[in-house]
């Protein structure tokens, strides 16, 4: 199996790495609602799609797995 959407992405390295859904809210700035919403991709924009790439970054995601409208 072979995953490659962003939220089930995320979900495997916060549990690799021992991270909570608090601790990416926290890193990120916002609350943990918004947190889940914007990995989940729930929510849209230019803040959301910025919060996307901080976590990447937060998580070490390779860039390629961003849902970004440059990269789609």
């Amino acid at each position: 199996m072979k995953v490659t959407d962003f939220g089930e992405i995320v979900t495997v390295m916060m549990k690799r790495k021992r991270i909570a859904l608090k601790d990416v809210a926290h890193h990120i700035g916002t609350s943990s609602v918004y947190a889940r919403q914007v990995i989940d991709g729930m929510q849209r924009g230019n803040k959301a799609e910025f919060y996307r790439i901080q976590i990447a970054e937060y998580l070490d995601i390779d860039s390629k797995y961003l849902e970004t409208r440059q990269g789609a």
